[in-house]
């Protein structure tokens, strides 16, 4: 199931990549190409950054998770309805991990986006 997901996500990668390319493709003058390449770097740059805060405020609410369970423990409570703050932390630790190659193929896929939008911009300048 692991390898059906992250096949899924580079399919989506490629998607996105090719519409891309193919929006730019289609403008038909010099102005076209550069406001729809403008309009696509801003895109990219803003999933980029909303990724990179999805990413860090994951990584801060497992942190806060961990000094919540030692403050916790020594208070000698080390559950709660929920079941043992060790069995939920290692959950959450596992659900990050299972995010990684998700965000290594959106990053990447914007990243392709932004650099072939940047040549774009270029191209129509120069």
């Amino acid at each position: 199931m692991k390898y059906l997901t992250i096949a899924w996500n580079v399919l989506l990668a490629v998607v996105y990549v090719a519409v891309v390319i193919g929006i730019l493709s289609a403008a038909e003058s010099r102005f076209e190409t550069l406001v729809l390449a403008g309009l696509i770097q801003l895109y990219a740059g803003v999933l980029y950054n909303f990724s990179l805060i999805g990413q860090s405020a994951d990584i801060n609410n497992h942190a806060a998770f961990v000094r919540f369970r030692i403050l916790a423990a020594a208070q000698h409570i080390t559950e709660n309805e929920d079941g043992a703050f060790v069995d939920q932390e290692k959950a959450l630790a596992d659900a990050l991990k299972s995010y990684g190659p998700k965000v290594l193929i959106l990053r990447i896929s914007h990243g392709v986006v932004s650099l072939y939008a940047l040549f774009k911009i270029v191209q129509v300048i120069v």
